[in-house]
């Protein structure tokens, strides 16, 4: 009896200790998002206030997750991104109306909580918070969203863009006119300090460098927006190169949300271990009419097309990579598993595997020639491609490392 005891105590103790960790974590970020808040003058309290009635539309039914987090069901025609000039008289597009069919069928998230679900005519969207205008305020300030550029990087369409201090990246351009991309990438959480971020997404590009329109997707850690160091699922767009224009996920209207049970910015809460088992998902940007995100098998929503200028008869590039970013007073933070490609692949290196193409009606192989490896701190982190083993003329791309280093 005793022996089954410490056995059931034993058995509890891991779950225990995940739970006091994801307590500990919530209770730092409310800490620390209390105390940027005192630090906000009177007059931006009351104008994030302002904002915050305006981007969280009154939900239908709402939910609380194990991570702090609420997410609301929003009539689908009242969400925030209607409240862009654009936008006024849009109607929604429920998902594209090209695709093959074969590509929403196979696997579905399997993070998904099976209590969250909006009803129909509703979709789910996670509320913002005062600390979210704060930190996504002082991200912008800071420049620690940006694009990836190199110095051998220059096409026609698009220019480089002088790097902020404090970026790095580690990338793979496909410099070629296409219509969206895809890939499978495994997920990590890298460990930063709360003014740190790690990243890696799937960027769409196309405008000369002081109006460049992207739109990208991936996963990231970001503990200045979210107050948290969970890995989420993250997306951002601009139209002028990260100056003015576009926000992460539905900080400013423009994405068009339409699934029921995904919501941006949700935790990713399967993790890649080191030499163990990978935990991946199926990232996809493809442009139909709008420029759809879609993951797995399912498409989340859109950016709709007349929001961007440069891309209304598609990009001309595509680039898979990671990204860190740090002040500079300070060393690095780790991308992706946090270790070098060169230090192997299978089972230890970040990666985006099976990478392809939408040629506007299928997705095809990026062709070897078009496509240029970047790393700006090659001492800190790398980048390296290599054939994939279950597609043969597909390329994979192996990117990170353990950072620290002054950016």
């Amino acid at each position: 009896m005793e022996a089954s005891r410490l056995m059931i105590m034993s058995a509890r103790q891991p779950r225990n200790l995940v739970l006091l960790i994801m307590l500990m974590q919530i209770m730092f970020g409310l800490l620390q998002a209390v105390e940027e808040w005192q630090a906000v003058p009177e007059e931006e309290k009351l104008e994030m206030e302002r904002q915050l009635k305006i981007i969280n539309k009154s939900p239908v039914k709402s939910f609380k997750t194990d991570y702090g987090d609420i997410f609301d069901c929003i009539d689908i025609y009242k969400q925030h991104a209607f409240d862009h000039p654009l936008l006024k008289h849009h109607r929604v597009q429920m998902r594209p109306k090209h695709i093959p069919e074969s590509m929403v069928r196979g696997k579905s998230p399997r993070f998904l909580p099976k209590h969250i679900k909006c009803p129909p005519g509703s979709v789910l969207i996670k509320r913002t918070t005062q600390e979210d205008l704060i930190m996504d305020k002082k991200i912008k300030a800071l420049g620690l969203i940006n694009y990836p550029t190199s110095s051998h990087f220059n096409t026609t369409g698009v220019g480089p863009i002088d790097l902020t201090i404090g970026n790095a990246y580690a990338a793979a351009h496909y410099v070629k006119h296409n219509f969206g991309a895809k890939a499978i990438m495994n997920v990590w959480n890298p460990t930063t300090l709360s003014d740190q971020a790690s990243f890696a997404y799937l960027w769409i590009a196309n405008g000369p460098a002081d109006a460049l329109n992207v739109v990208q997707a991936g996963w990231g850690v970001q503990p200045q927006l979210f107050s948290s160091n969970y890995t989420r699922l993250l997306t951002y767009w601009t139209v002028d190169g990260y100056r003015k224009t576009g926000c992460t996920n539905y900080l400013c209207p423009g994405f068009v949300q339409v699934h029921r049970q995904i919501s941006l910015g949700m935790v990713l809460n399967q993790i890649s271990i080191y030499n163990g088992t990978q935990s991946d998902i199926e990232i996809a940007i493809i442009r139909d009419g709008e420029w759809w995100l879609k993951l797995f098998n399912q498409f989340i929503g859109y950016w709709p097309q007349k929001l961007f200028y440069y891309m209304y008869g598609g990009a001309n590039v595509a680039v898979w990579g990671g990204m860190a970013a740090s002040p500079t007073n300070e060393l690095s933070p780790p991308m992706g598993s946090g270790h070098f490609p060169k230090d192997g692949h299978q089972n230890k290196s970040a990666y985006f595997k099976q990478t392809r193409i939408w040629d506007n009606v299928n997705f095809v192989d990026p062709e070897a020639d078009k496509l240029l490896l970047s790393a700006t701190r090659p001492d800190c982190y790398g980048s390296e491609i290599a054939p994939d083993d279950a597609a043969p003329n597909a390329i994979d791309f192996f990117y990170g490392g353990p950072g620290q280093c002054n950016l």
